[in-house]
């Protein structure tokens, strides 16, 4: 195992034939389905006001599971699209209230991610810890994140830049290390949606000496 992780490392990832996952929305969030590599669920996005407090919002998925809403205590919406085709996953709202921070994504990477790699911003692959060790395992203001897991297959994911972290809650009993995602309302002040692209990865095969 220790052998095949380290190929992981050193050789590229590279896209798998372009292909897409299937998204959809169900009642647990968005479902990224990456075959092999394992199912990731986006959640709901929590609502950050001024004091960048979690707000939880009520995800009502649609019934051909391609679209959702999701609607705040305070009033504030967002609609989700979804493609499976292009890989698209869309969050769109209005009439944000003043002085509020971000959306905050959070999702769970599945244990298959746990003997795999993590890549940001098209960078080196790193492996991920093997027992639980620092807290944050990688943070910053990415704009790609790929995972490969220990099938050697995995997800990319590109998105607005902004503030996101890779946390190792296996410190805390957990068997899974998750993705935090902020969408910071002020950096992208004016806008009205956000877009995150999707597509499936595949580790390759090291050069033949």
């Amino acid at each position: 195992m220790k052998t095949l992780l380290t190929l992981l490392v050193l050789s590229l990832v590279s896209p798998l034939s372009a292909q897409t996952p299937k998204l959809s929305a169900e009642t647990s969030g968005i479902v990224v389905d990456g075959g092999t590599s394992g199912r990731l669920v986006l959640a709901a996005p929590a609502f950050n006001g001024a004091d960048k407090k979690d707000i939880k919002g009520v995800f009502t998925p649609a019934a051909d599971g391609a679209s959702a809403t999701i609607a705040y205590p305070n009033g504030f919406t967002v609609q989700v699209a979804l493609s499976s085709e292009a890989g698209t996953i869309t969050y769109s709202y209005s009439d944000v209230p003043e002085g509020s921070f971000a959306l905050k994504i959070n999702s769970a990477l599945p244990a298959s991610y746990n003997g795999g790699t993590y890549a940001t911003n098209g960078g080196e692959a790193k492996l991920f810890p093997a027992t639980p060790d620092k807290q944050l395992i990688a943070q910053g203001a990415f704009t790609q994140l790929d995972f490969v897991g220990s099938t050697g297959e995995g997800l990319s994911f590109k998105v607005p830049g902004t503030y996101q972290q890779l946390q190792d809650t296996r410190k805390w009993g957990h068997a899974f290390i998750s993705w935090i995602y902020y969408y910071d309302f002020a950096r992208y002040n004016g806008k009205t949606s956000f877009t995150i692209k999707v597509s499936t990865l595949k580790a390759a095969a090291p050069a033949q000496k």
